[in-house]
């Protein structure tokens, strides 16, 4: 036999075996025991069985039939991880938005009032019709107390302009309710903006630092190792701004702190912020804003600043005594 039909030969019957090969089917039965047979039964459908060779290899798992209630349950967890993969994807667009379309807080801010401003004009406008209803309304009131007091009935003409009057001022009042809503949903929207810009602000000094330290002069961190350290650690980093920066705190959450911005060269702003680390630890950022002018500049890059900067360590660094 030559060497080509040896190897069809050979393989043909490696196919036949193949073929041939039984299955067995491994499974515990009511008692609890392990059995095989080769041949499966309605209740390891239920319970769930293992696939394996005549050498007992294992060929495949099979996970026990879910019940009803186990249907149902695994349906509502899937749809909330579908609700909550499509809320991360929105998030990570929305976080890609910020950092495209804004470069610094003051750029939130005026878009802010950009878009606010037309709102406000509104309400102002609308205060002021008001103003002159309220005054035409006095008027008529009067006027028609004078025709009570004499005994006589008041024109219906008067009493017409009064409704229609305390009619306009009510709408007016509701159109003002209206547009102070929306500008209450636009500033919120943009507070929340805000704070998400300086975490990924933030986020992204961090990761600066981890490759050039010198790349953020301005700023620095410090790393709490467990949640109750943290809180206080970010306590303090609000009584230290607080204490140190020239003008008051604007913005004071969770995760951010943030004074209002200098208005002269020797005043300093500060901004900190808390992002998450590893595990239950928090990294916590300090930046700080010096006038936008040379000697602002000179004073960002001075000893000073380079003190305050340890002094921030130390001071919320502090243990708990």
């Amino acid at each position: 036999m030559s060497l080509k039909h040896l190897f069809l030969f050979l393989t043909l019957v490696v196919a036949a075996t193949a073929v041939n090969a039984k299955n067995f089917y491994r499974f515990k039965d009511s008692n609890g025991r392990l059995v095989v047979k080769d041949y499966l039964p309605n209740s390891a459908l239920k319970s769930g069985y293992e696939v394996v060779n005549e050498s007992g290899r294992l060929i495949e798992r099979v996970s026990p039939m879910m019940t009803d209630e186990e249907k149902q349950a695994e349906r509502v967890r899937q749809e909330k991880l579908a609700e909550q993969q499509a809320k991360e994807r929105k998030a990570r667009l929305h976080d890609r938005m910020l950092l495209r379309q804004y470069r610094t807080i003051d750029d939130i801010k005026r878009t802010e009032e950009n878009q606010t401003a037309s709102l406000q004009i509104n309400i102002s406008i609308l205060q002021g019709h008001n103003k002159t209803l309220e005054k035409k309304l006095t008027d008529l009131q009067s006027s028609a107390a004078d025709f009570e007091r004499k005994g006589k009935a008041v024109p219906k003409s008067i009493l017409s302009q009064i409704d229609a009057t305390k009619e306009q001022v009510n709408e007016n009042h509701a159109s003002i309710a209206r547009y102070n809503s929306q500008v209450k949903t636009i500033e919120e929207q943009f507070k929340n903006d805000l704070v998400r810009f300086k975490e990924l602000q933030a986020m992204r000094m961090v990761e600066q630092y981890a490759q050039d330290q010198r790349s953020v002069p301005t700023a620095t961190k410090v790393l709490c190792e467990n949640s109750r350290s943290c809180e206080r650690s970010w306590k303090l980093a609000q009584i230290f701004a607080h204490e140190n920066a020239s003008n008051k705190l604007e913005i004071v959450t969770d995760s951010l702190i943030i004074s209002s911005k200098p208005r002269s060269d020797e005043q300093l702003g500060l901004s900190i912020t808390r992002i998450p680390a590893k595990e239950d630890s928090m990294q916590i950022v300090l930046e700080v804003q010096c006038n936008d002018s040379d000697a602002g500049k000179e004073l960002c890059g001075s000893n000073t600043i380079s003190q305050l900067k340890q002094e921030f360590i130390d001071y919320i660094s502090q243990s708990d005594s």
